[in-house]
């Protein structure tokens, strides 16, 4: 059974237009967990009323908004999920027909499968969020934007994989973002993501870090799994990371199996 999860906190136009997306891969997930970083009472109630317009299982759950918690809104998405197969997508995501499939195909035990997107301009979101989306113009716009960003991501994915396996490079090279999939008890044995990373940035990177120490690693689906990042405003939060309040935290050693994640360990 595979369960996609999407982060989510207000943004409901794009998550329409994402969950929209996912229409073309309906017969590739058996269900979609959205987890909530806290949105407002008035957005969760337009969510429920969105959610019961479509024809695939969609769960939703919510967190007490105590700053920007993604780390723990994605662990709250695995434990209400019911799949054995986990896909992680953003809610500003565009998921084109196949991308499903595509992580699907190369799920390995002790992997994760990782891919990238091309991104939609102000004048491009504004344009296709004004009408139902088709596949067809989903193919189109992808098709018409640079691919060579994403030939180099592939090369240096599957270069730092393999120097990662033979022990040349450290685990701390590896980086994590964009879409990804795993199998649950791959997640479940470096105990999901590290709650300790609040406030924005430094949480997909250590998940990625810790993956590779625990000794699974990445298969790239760059080419394959194909994916539109639909324009919003930047956060103030999200330029630069490393000058931010997790940076500290994120050099630290720490095991792969963190304490604040899925299962809370007693200090």
């Amino acid at each position: 059974m595979t369960s996609i999860i999407i982060c989510f906190y207000e943004r409901l136009t794009h998550l329409k237009h994402c969950l929209d997306s996912l229409r073309f891969s309906r017969d590739d997930f058996d269900e979609v967990v959205i987890s909530d970083d806290g949105s407002s009472a008035e957005t969760v109630q337009a969510l429920r009323e969105l959610i019961a317009t479509y024809d695939f299982p969609i769960r939703h759950v919510w967190q007490e908004k105590q700053g920007f918690r993604v780390a723990a809104a994605r662990n709250n998405g695995i434990r209400t999920a019911t799949g054995d197969y986990l896909i992680f997508f953003d809610c500003d995501f565009l998921i084109l027909p196949g991308t499903v499939r595509g992580h699907l195909t190369r799920a390995r035990k002790k992997h994760f499968v990782a891919g990238n997107c091309k991104y939609l301009d102000e004048r491009q979101t504004t344009t296709i969020f004004q009408d139902e989306i088709s596949a067809n113009l989903l193919v189109k716009l992808y098709n018409s934007l640079p691919e060579e960003n994403l030939l180099r991501e592939q090369s240096k994915f599957n270069r730092r994989t393999w120097l990662m396996r033979l022990h040349l490079i450290s685990a701390k090279k590896q980086s994590l973002g964009g879409h990804f999939s795993i199998h649950r008890e791959d997640i479940e044995y470096i105990n999901g993501y590290d709650e300790n990373f609040v406030g924005w940035g430094g949480e997909d990177e250590d998940l990625g870090i810790r993956l590779v120490m625990a000794g699974i690693y990445c298969r790239s689906a760059i080419l394959d799994a194909k994916v539109l990042h639909s324009w919003h405003p930047r956060e103030l939060g999200n330029r630069g990371w490393q000058q931010g309040t997790n940076m500290e935290y994120f050099t630290t050693d720490r095991p792969f199996y963190c304490q604040n994640g899925l299962v809370k360990l007693a200090t």
